[in-house]
């Protein structure tokens, strides 16, 4: 793989991870704050290709918005330590 498909490939998993939080954003009043929050397949695919066993299932407003801030960084994502370092730090950061 060249490094201009590599980059290609960034630029398309943060238009993706960004047009996700927008969606989220996008909700308002009582449904926003009951409703369950998912992550992106692309985002949860990282996440579980480094953190097999991780619960992504009950995660807080705080968390999606922290990952998917996370994510849409390059430089947090350059190696899989990177990924697990960082996602483990905000699931043990329930707020």
């Amino acid at each position: 793989m060249t490094a201009e498909e590599t980059n290609r490939k960034k630029i398309k998993r943060k238009r993706i991870v960004l047009a996700t939080a927008l969606v989220a954003a996008a909700a308002t009043g009582a449904f926003a704050q009951q409703a369950p929050v998912q992550l992106s397949s692309a985002i949860q695919s990282e996440i579980l290709s480094v953190l097999p066993s991780a619960d992504l299932s009950n995660l807080t407003n705080s968390q999606y918005a922290q990952i998917v801030s996370f994510f849409a960084a390059s430089e947090n994502t350059r190696t899989p330590s990177d990924i697990s370092g960082g996602v483990k730090a905000i699931l043990s950061n329930a707020q």
